[in-house]
């Protein structure tokens, strides 16, 4: 294979060695796959996955974003999102759930030639810059989170977002390394980092719709949750709906991707869920975040009472909250009936655990 020449990113999730050593096995290797994943899923938007590294993820390609402090920074405030999602989730008192806040994140990232290699039926990726980006992971940067850069890579970041790095100088005994880094945690306390769960009640509903169900609770729920049945009946345009893993493999912190119209895309992230009786989502349409709060209420003879509230936020011009309010009406009014639909169809549907 000919030598390539492109990006090498590292994120790693420091403290792991502590964190298995010191915690139940079982539980730490579950808290750190799903941590892995979120890393994968972010790097993978842009790069290949090169190799998983126990506590690091190695990927690398020819081109990053535009702006890639802010896709890297994206990343970072997943991971501690899904992290805080694990706390809040966890109700067990073993040391690995207990102490799953002591994990942090930093990015290392270089740019260089490397060689792709197959061995034993898996590919490896050799030479200087993958020794180089490696080698950085033993440095002086005098923080637990950051984002490490060389120069190599900055050479290719836009010339503004050199400014916000601070330089730095690695000495190793094949030389010297110029870098950038930029500290990272700060961004702990991002509120996208730990959203706080804002459930809509009757009192801060800027929006509500109500709807009786020939269902039990669990069947509406399984309708409500099942990525496949939600894709029939979210809209006329919709093509699928993804839905990645939440928090401990539960419905906190799951995200619900609704792929609809022409390449266009809605987030449906689970902040909140009391099977089956109350789900709480913050909904991102074209960067646009509404909250929705819906609640199951048993009624007689089998059936469900269906409360679904809206909160679009304080302060939005009048004109925002009325097409805010107006793309939701369509979307319940489209949804309701076809649920209703797919419960007399006998539709089959089964509820993430």
């Amino acid at each position: 294979m000919p030598t390539q020449t492109g990006h090498l990113v590292l994120a790693d999730i420091s403290g792991y060695t502590a964190f298995v050593a010191e915690t139940e096995l079982e539980h730490s290797r579950e808290i750190l796959n799903e941590l892995l994943e979120t890393l994968v899923r972010g790097l993978a938007e842009h790069l290949r996955i090169g190799q998983i590294e126990g506590d690091a993820i190695f990927a690398l390609g020819e081109t990053i974003p535009e702006d890639p402090n802010a896709w890297l920074e994206g990343i970072f405030i997943r991971f501690h999102r899904h992290l805080n999602a694990i706390k809040r989730v966890s109700t067990c008192p073993c040391r690995a759930c207990v102490s799953v806040g002591s994990l942090t994140l930093k990015f290392i990232c270089h740019y260089g030639e490397y060689l792709p290699q197959s061995f034993l039926g898996k590919e490896t990726f050799v030479g200087n810059a993958v020794n180089q980006v490696h080698r950085l992971l033993k440095n002086k940067v005098p923080s637990r989170e950051y984002l490490l850069v060389t120069k190599e890579t900055l050479d290719h970041f836009p010339r503004e977002m050199r400014a916000t790095f601070t330089p730095h100088r690695e000495e190793y005994d094949l030389g010297a390394v110029e870098c950038g880094w930029l500290d990272l945690a700060p961004l702990r306390k991002d509120p996208r980092a730990d959203e706080e769960v804002k459930i809509v009640d009757a009192d801060r509903a800027q929006l509500s719709f109500e709807h009786v169900f020939n269902a039990p609770t669990e069947r509406l729920w399984a309708l409500l949750t099942d990525p496949a049945v939600r894709a029939r009946w979210m809209g006329p345009d919709v093509r699928r709906v993804d839905r990645l893993p939440g928090a401990r493999r539960t419905l906190v912190g799951s995200e619900y991707h609704c792929h609809h119209g022409q390449d266009e895309l809605a987030v449906f992230r689970i902040m909140e869920a009391r099977r089956p009786a109350q789900m709480t989502a913050v909904i991102n349409v074209e960067g646009m975040l509404v909250w929705n709060t819906t609640t199951l209420e048993d009624l007689p003879e089998g059936r469900t009472k269906l409360v679904s509230r809206y909160h679009f936020g304080e302060g939005l011009p009048e004109e925002v909250l009325a097409m805010g309010k107006k793309g939701f009406e369509d979307y319940e009014r489209y949804a309701l009936p076809t649920i209703a639909r797919e419960i007399e169809r006998g539709t089959e549907a089964v509820a993430p655990a």
